[in-house]
């Protein structure tokens, strides 16, 4: 662990993690300490202080550790939980300068072609379903044994990163983590079934009764594994079938599940994005899973919509005038009360639109299709506006064999802005009355269509030149179709992303 190699090769490998390898974190750290100073900002929200660990660091390494914690933190509030990156912090630290560290950690943040870490509690929760899938297959034993002895084996799963940031030896993890910083997070999946199948020969076989609840049996056994560090990795990367793909797929479907189960959760007035309940005195009608706001006057729409956003989480999102030719000043504050928190902090950035680029669908692709997440906005000719929150790069279409294949996730929802104002979010998993493929249509097309929601239809299906296109009621977001007739012109087509 303490190879003179270590120190370059990490470095190296945290070089390609992203193409901003900048010394932004020298700027941040004057910007927000001064010369010396020590006034943090909070970081709280973003890490789990309880499991996390400085590895042995001194006074001055910890303190290093807050600080890049907190240029995180105020440079990146989209990050809005992320448990074991003070942990990953610390142990870089040993092989790294502060801004180095910084680098790599925002690479693996920001990293296109793979996951390394979460970026909010939506894609941690999921991580565990999906540890616990994973399991399933590929660790049989451990997973029967943690189903007897537990009352809920998503309560032992929950902890399955600290088996490696915190149970597992540091001799032991940093070998992890010269694989993590290669592949992704696919190393710390492979490292974490094989400490399950090794659980289940020495643990589970020999000292069935214990006493210990599972949870405290692994992390037991973490701490003292029985075999030496070169053999663990090697049987980590013996285990055979595990690919990025599969696990893409899990974690789709478990993110769609626990939306599934916020969704069925009783909201509160302030829940736009749920689909909730409006706030007591707010205009509204109800068709369908929608949130509806009806305009009664300019003054009280802007009274309404302040109120709503003071109640997020997120505080007060104040947002630029953009010139463009699809939304209003009001139209911009609707959409993103509608958005997911970590959206709703950030500002408007129009990457394409037809009356500038051209109406051809390969340019409104090549334009957007390096963002993530997007919304489309359509003017039809007869001046009716609607459109989506995408979820997903429009570069995954790509990844989809020669015939098309939907992508995406649950947060990717409609919405209707002129006649009438109203969100369609994803209905979930939940409805008996739909096909269980419709459930996960969210995100589909080629160079020659574009298409949003399935299920009985499409709900947004463009061309390749943006002129005949259709809207129909679908299954994905039951929605009825998004203008008043279902085939459409479009006048004006306009793709935001977030900056």
């Amino acid at each position: 662990m303490d190879h003179i190699m270590r120190r370059s090769l990490w470095s190296h490998l945290s070089s390609h993690l992203h193409k901003a390898y900048s010394s932004i974190y020298e700027e941040m750290d004057k910007e927000l300490f001064g010369d010396g100073g020590k006034n943090a900002v909070p970081v709280s929200v973003l890490v789990d202080h309880k499991n996390s660990s400085y590895y042995f660091l001194n006074t001055h390494g910890i303190e290093t550790v807050q600080k890049i914690l907190a240029v995180l933190a105020h440079s990146n509030p989209d990050i809005t939980y992320s448990p074991v990156i003070q942990s990953l912090i610390s142990l870089l630290l040993h092989y790294m300068d502060p801004s180095q560290c910084y680098n790599t950690v925002y690479g693996l943040f920001r990293n296109k072609s793979d996951t390394f870490l979460t970026l909010n509690k939506l894609s941690y929760n999921a991580s565990k379903l999906v540890m616990r899938d994973l399991s399933k297959k590929y660790a049989r034993s451990s997973y029967s044994y943690i189903q007897r002895n537990s009352t809920s084996s998503e309560t032992v799963f929950h902890d399955w990163l600290w088996w490696i940031f915190r149970d597992l030896p540091f001799q032991y993890l940093v070998r992890v983590v010269d694989c993590y910083l290669l592949e992704g997070v696919k190393v710390l999946h492979r490292v974490a079934i094989a400490m399950l199948i090794l659980f289940s020969k020495h643990a589970v076989k020999q000292s069935p009764q214990t006493g210990l609840a599972p949870q405290a049996s692994i992390q037991q056994f973490c701490h003292k594994l029985p075999v030496r560090g070169d053999k663990f990795i090697k049987m980590a990367f013996g285990i055979r079938g595990l690919t990025r793909k599969e696990l893409r797929k899990l974690n789709v479907k478990n993110e769609m599940v626990i939306n599934s189960r916020t969704k069925n959760l009783t909201t509160s007035p302030s829940s736009w994005s749920l689909g909730g309940e409006a706030n007591e005195g707010q205009s509204t009608s109800k068709a369908g899973p929608g949130t509806v706001l009806q305009s009664t006057s300019s003054a009280a729409l802007n009274m309404e919509l302040t109120r709503n956003r003071r109640s997020m989480s997120v505080g007060m999102v104040t947002l630029p005038t953009i010139d463009c030719h699809s939304l209003t000043q009001e139209d911009f504050y609707v959409i993103w009360s509608w958005l997911p928190a970590r959206s709703a902090v950030c500002q408007p950035l129009l990457l394409y639109t037809s009356e500038e680029h051209g109406v051809s669908l390969k340019t409104l692709y090549a334009k957007t299709e390096e963002y993530e997440p997007t919304i489309i906005v359509i003017k039809t000719t007869s001046n009716e506006v609607f459109g989506a929150f995408c979820s997903s790069s429009w570069e995954h279409r790509k990844q989809c064999s020669k015939n098309i294949s939907y992508f995406g996730t649950g947060e990717t929802f409609l919405f209707t802005l002129l006649p009438d104002r109203k969100k369609y979010p994803w209905v979930g998993y939940n409805r008996p009355d739909i096909a269980r493929n419709a459930a996960s249509m969210f995100m589909a097309g080629d160079n020659s269509v574009l298409i949003i929601g399935g299920g009985g239809g499409n709900a947004i299906m463009l061309d390749e030149n943006l002129i005949h296109c259709r809207t129909e009621k679908t299954e994905t977001f039951d929605n009825i179709p998004l203008c008043s007739t279902e085939d459409f012109e479009c006048k004006v087509v306009e793709v935001f992303a977030f900056q």
